[in-house]
Parts: structure tokens; C-alpha cells; sequence
């Protein structure tokens, strides 16, 4: 039952606030989606994509796959994207960023805006979004996640077992989602004006024998 209460509320009242919650923070992800090197036939995956604020500022010369648990989100984002025009290019599905029903090394990119401290697992979601990306690959992450030593464990473990099972999590860090999985983070990018958000470029590491 580890995702009961993020899919109710992702089913009720999220999908109502969330737009109005998102709109200041435009201009900054549109200026983090712009770090990643997009070419052309791409496949890009978007987990936790919601009714598919970030879709737009995707170029349309790649191929993007969002997912996210809520049926709500996921059909305002099926109607707004059929409107704009961006359905032959963009497609949205039922899944849950934990399990991902993709082969390893299927994506270019990844781009996880304001999912890592949403998801329940994020440790388990980010591991999967690395395993079904191609080596070389980047992985964009925007969202409000600590750096290591920010505050003490002490404190923030506690906190995010109770908050883990809400609407987001304020205690996360980057360094502890990202620890033991073969990634570099490239370039940090503050993303508000008062560095309450970040934008992290990662690479997914290559084999021996593509360095």
C-alpha cells in the first residue's frame, strides 16, 4: 500500500493547485530543460510527468515518453497535449517510476522535475530511470533536494519517514538518491531566485570500451 496515498492525492486535489503552483517556476525549468543536449531522434523519458507542464519546452525533433500513477494527471495531459499539437511525438502511460517497464538502455534522456521528492522511493525510482538509460546519457533533475550535510540525518530521517507518505518530501538530498548508481553530476543550476530549487545535470557513466 506504499503509494495509496500519493495516488489518491494525485487523483483529487493535486491536479487542481498544481498548475497555479507551478506557473512562477516557468521560466527557471524552461531554462533547466535547455542544459540538456537534445538531438534529434532522441527518446526521452519524463517519469512523474504529470498533466505535462514540462512537455512543451521539449524540442518536437524528439521522442518523449512521460509516466506518472495518476489516471487525473495523465488525461489533462493527453487532452492539453492533442490541443498543442504535440501527440505524434509525445506519448503518455500508466506506470509506476519505481518498476519501469522499459529494456535497459532504452532512453537518451531523463528528465525528473519535481519527482524525486514526490515519489516514494526515490533511491528505487532514480536506480531505474539510470538502468533504462543508454550509457553517455543525461538525466535532468529539477526540484527542492538538499545537498549532503545539510542538515543532520539525525534530523531528516525522521522527518521524511512521516513525509515520504504525503504530497513531498523537504529533506531529500541529491548525493543520498544518487549514491552507488553509476552517474556524475555534470552542472548545478540554481533554480528560483532564492535558491530554494536546483537544476542537476548528470551523465550516466560509459563502458570501458565507449570512453
Amino acid at each position: 500500500m506504499k503509494n495509496l496515498i500519493k495516488i489518491l492525492s494525485f487523483n483529487t486535489f493535486i491536479p487542481f493547485f498544481y498548475p497555479a503552483l507551478m506557473l512562477p517556476l516557468r521560466s527557471f525549468r524552461k531554462k533547466a530543460i535547455n542544459l540538456l543536449n537534445f538531438k534529434a531522434g532522441d527518446a526521452v523519458l519524463v517519469p512523474g510527468v504529470g498533466s505535462g507542464h514540462d512537455l512543451s519546452m521539449i524540442p518536437d525533433y524528439v521522442s518523449v515518453t512521460g509516466i506518472d500513477i495518476s489516471d487525473v494527471m495523465l488525461g489533462i495531459g493527453k487532452v492539453k497535449m492533442k490541443v498543442m499539437g504535440h501527440e505524434k511525438h509525445i506519448k503518455l502511460l500508466k506506470m509506476d517510476a519505481e518498476d519501469l517497464k522499459f529494456d535497459d538502455g532504452t532512453f537518451d534522456r531523463a528528465i525528473l522535475s519535481l519527482f524525486l521528492t514526490v515519489v516514494f522511493d526515490p533511491k528505487q525510482a532514480f536506480a531505474e530511470v539510470v538502468r533504462v538509460l543508454k550509457p553517455g546519457g543525461q538525466i535532468l533533475v529539477f526540484d527542492h533536494l538538499l545537498r549532503k550535510g545539510t542538515i543532520p540525518c539525525t534530523i531528516s530521517k525522521p522527518i521524511d519517514a512521516v513525509l515520504s507518505y504525503s504530497f513531498a518530501s523537504v529533506t531529500r538530498t541529491i548525493d543520498s538518491i544518487i549514491e552507488g548508481q553509476p552517474v556524475s553530476i555534470e552542472e548545478i543550476l540554481p533554480g528560483d531566485s532564492v535558491g530554494f530549487m536546483k537544476a542537476f545535470l548528470l551523465v550516466k557513466d560509459k563502458q570501458p570500451d565507449q570512453v
